[in-house]
């Protein structure tokens, strides 16, 4: 090996050695002040917002989620209280405040629908042109009688054999006794109360069920309204929402520890009623049934 080979290996090791701990200590939230003292820092890693959404940290412009960047990490933030808030035009805002320790990122998990939700109106009946005649026939419409026979098919009496035994996971009657299960998360009301727990490994629990103790297996309040709600359930599709129906409105809300309890609303009407079938929410209105478009 030539002397300048050598040179140029001395140089290239040398840097190494100067660089790498600076990457060390940016890469572990770490900055230096105006007087050159180590801060410690933390951030907020924003995720789910739609393509489009602007995110704001305390008011101030951050970022633009895109198709190439769909989540956003804002770092280098000093411990203590941020409010981020997601904004696009023809959404429901979404915004939280949220806790921001050292050496540690915390989840801004959002959740937005449009304030414009299509639904499907299924009718009752449908018309058929036959081959050749000028008059129609109108029939009933079996999509519309399959969804109705949906409808009649749920119940959400509690049986006495389950009233006397253990928690029953498995007929998702949305009681304390049988509540509806979303994997190992069940959910379920007690008159104006609705609530949520963690059925699995305390390890395997979803981040918005745990407290500052780490207990992520306890019963949690999701939310207490003025009146008891007549239906309620997960949002199939969506992480950590759920469906509630009242005074003739449904809407869907996070279960997480917002205190704001974002309500977006999906149907407004005279006494809906809502079912998940397949993967889809259909809505029962009186006569009128209708397949929401999220």
């Amino acid at each position: 090996m030539t002397t300048q080979k050598k040179i140029k290996l001395l140089i290239f090791f040398l840097l190494f050695i100067i660089i790498s701990p600076i990457i060390v200590f940016y890469a572990s939230g770490d900055i230096f002040s105006d007087g050159w003292s180590i801060l410690k820092t933390g951030g907020i890693y924003v995720s789910s917002a739609p393509v489009g959404s602007e995110v704001y940290l305390n008011n101030k412009f951050e970022d633009k989620v895109s198709f190439i960047k769909r989540n956003i990490l804002i770092k280098n933030l000093m411990a203590g209280s941020y409010e981020i808030k997601v904004i696009k035009t023809g959404y429901n805002d979404w915004y939280k405040k949220i806790i921001v320790d050292t050496n540690f990122v915390a989840d801004a998990n959002v959740f937005m629908l449009s304030k414009n939700i299509e639904n499907r109106e299924i009718s009752k009946y449908i018309f058929d042109i036959s081959s050749g005649s000028t008059s129609s026939i109108k029939i009933k419409n079996p999509e519309y009688a399959d969804t109705v026979a949906l409808f009649n098919a749920t119940t959400t009496k509690l049986s006495k054999a389950l009233s006397i035994i253990g928690v029953d996971l498995k007929n998702n009657l949305g009681t304390a006794k049988s509540p509806i299960m979303s994997g190992r998360l069940g959910l379920w009301k007690e008159k104006e109360k609705i609530f949520v727990k963690w059925f699995g490994d305390n390890d395997n629990a979803p981040k918005y069920l745990c407290d500052n103790s780490l207990d992520c297996t306890k019963t949690k309040l999701v939310i207490e309204l003025p009146i008891e709600p007549t239906e309620i359930n997960f949002l199939l599709g969506y992480d950590g929402v759920i469906l509630i129906s009242v005074q003739g409105t449904i809407f869907a809300m996070q279960i997480d520890d917002n205190a704001d309890k974002i309500k977006q609303i999906i149907y407004e009407g005279k006494d809906p009623k809502f079912i998940l079938s397949a993967g889809s929410l259909y809505i029962k209105d009186g006569d009128t049934i209708s397949e929401v478009i999220l």
